[in-house]
């Protein structure tokens, strides 16, 4: 078997090649959105099988400064 990745993006993906799987922060790309649901994204993902997981960053204004720090610290830790 393949390597299984996930990737937290901003708003939903239909665009990713097979067996990856997509974990959006917001279904229609809404800042707000996806500050509530970051912390339970990321625990989702950490949750899951995957054996790589990628994260792109959000629009850097207001709200998605903060998230985009958050998945930047995020990825930092082991």
């Amino acid at each position: 078997p393949g390597v299984k990745s996930a990737v937290v993006t901003f708003r939903r993906r239909t665009d990713l090649p097979p067996g990856v799987t997509d974990i959006p922060l917001s279904e229609n790309g809404d800042l707000a959105e996806a500050a509530q649901n970051l912390f339970a994204v990321l625990r989702a993902v950490d949750a899951s099988d995957a054996d790589r997981i990628w994260a792109e960053t959000v629009p850097d204004h207001g709200l998605g400064r903060a998230i985009n720090d958050r998945l930047r610290r995020a990825a930092a830790l082991d």
